[in-house]
């Protein structure tokens, strides 16, 4: 095991000069892990969390860590978490308030003290046990690699390691651990499948966890592959315009797989109820689709993606500069005779300062809304006028209109009202800009 950790690091191909902050919980795979370390020649240091969820016995792993730490002499940096009262303020569970806590922490050491990588101590089983809880909760092809021996800063080099071989170990060189007695309490998904169902799969096959490894790693192979595939897909597919994304659905139904390169798109916008978008391809347009950050609609042959669209209203008052919240808009006053302006930048709107009467509002667009599109001599729905312009329904959503004494000033970033138009004695011009 001792030459093919040194191996595995040498392929890796780390400078001598490289820092490791390695994690050590006490227990054994990561006081194996340390002993690994103590034998080579690169700088490392110990990070310690105590999550405080077995009472004096996580102080008794804290102590034990840190006397290992004096023992060889080795830096180590020590935390006591609240997990609980972190868990219940994000509303998640324990297991995973505690992986977000030590990583946060990890990566602030990391930055601090100029450390290069982050090592932990996952092995084997442990990516084994990871590609079962996925499959069982539902995943699509990336849920698939179990756990990763190289992510960004985090290195794992036990990951080709099976549990058995990192006891025997620790037997062998008489490395002392401690065991945490909550591995066993099966009220935990992952202590489930580590304790009743991997041990009916190997009645079945002794050797699963070596034969199921094999697996993720050519799993790991074909993503590499697929993932390139998914990339040129999306780039052919999904087309920006501004802040909205549009998607053409028969260039998708084309496609040989249209159900997974959708799954992969909108998996990047959080989207997750797919065969319910999917669904709606052959549906008429209006399907609406939300999530925390994003809507998604299917308008005609497109499917449209933005971000949630408020319809907040906001009083502008004559010193107002900026708006950045709900949408972001720019104000600006000049002084003179600048009528030459007005075509300067077509979805910006050059107003008569003097028409205007303050505070001015912006607000979406109701029902009844009428202007003077700026050109025409009678009025006009706004409703009409994004039919004729050909508005998508997000678009629409999107519209806002700057009223001025319940009069539309304009349809901001898109048209002005003849009647607030600039002429040869317009003394002061305000420019309304996205």
């Amino acid at each position: 095991m001792k030459q093919f950790f040194f191996q595995k690091l040498k392929k890796l191909d780390f400078s001598q000069s490289t820092k490791f902050l390695l994690a050590v919980s006490g227990g054994v795979d990561s006081m194996v892990l340390l002993d690994l370390f103590s034998q080579t020649d690169f700088e490392y240091a110990i990070a310690h969390c105590n999550f405080s969820l077995r009472d004096h016995e996580s102080d008794m792993d804290e102590d034990f860590v840190v006397s290992v730490a004096k023992e060889k002499k080795c830096k180590i940096f020590t935390k006591k978490f609240n997990t609980v009262k972190y868990a219940k303020e994000h509303k998640i569970s324990l297991q995973m308030a505690a992986r977000e806590l030590r990583y946060k922490w990890f990566k602030k050491i990391k930055k601090e003290h100029d450390f290069q990588f982050i090592s932990t101590a996952h092995h084997m089983d442990d990516s084994v046990e990871t590609l079962l809880i996925n499959l069982i909760r539902g995943t699509g092809i990336s849920g698939l690699h179990g756990i990763q021996e190289f992510s960004s800063d985090v290195i794992r080099p036990l990951l080709s390691f099976c549990k058995k071989d990192i006891y025997l170990y620790a037997k062998q060189n008489n490395i002392k651990y401690r065991e945490d007695i909550s591995n066993s309490d099966d009220k935990y998904v992952r202590n489930k499948i580590r304790n009743k169902i991997i041990p009916i799969m190997q009645e079945i096959n002794p050797n699963v966890i070596t034969s199921i490894s094999k697996a993720i790693d050519r799993v790991q192979g074909v993503e590499e592959i697929y993932n390139e595939l998914i990339s040129k897909k999306k780039h052919n597919l999904l087309k920006k315009e501004k802040d909205i994304y549009r998607i053409n659905v028969n260039d998708l139904l084309n496609e040989t797989s249209p159900k997974t390169i959708l799954h992969e798109i909108l998996s990047d916008f959080g989207f997750n109820d797919v065969d319910a978008v999917f669904k709606s391809l052959s549906s008429s347009s209006g399907k609406e689709f939300f999530n925390d950050n994003y809507y998604l609609i299917k308008d005609r042959n497109t499917l449209i993606i933005s971000k949630h669209i408020t319809n907040n209203s906001v009083l502008i008052y004559e010193k107002t500069k900026k708006i950045s919240a709900p949408f972001s808009v720019n104000f600006k006053t000049v002084i003179g005779n600048t009528v030459s302006l007005r075509n300067k930048i077509k979805t910006d709107l050059y107003i008569d300062y003097s028409k205007l009467k303050f505070p001015l509002l912006i607000r979406s667009w109701k029902k009844g809304d009428r202007f003077k599109p700026l050109g025409m001599k009678g009025f006009k729905k706004v409703s009409d006028y994004f039919i004729d312009e050909k508005f998508s329904l997000i678009e629409k959503r999107k519209a806002r209109l700057l009223i001025s004494d319940n009069k539309v000033v304009g349809i901001i970033g898109e048209r002005l009202d003849e009647r607030f138009k600039l002429v040869g004695d317009s003394k002061k011009v305000y420019i309304v800009q996205l």
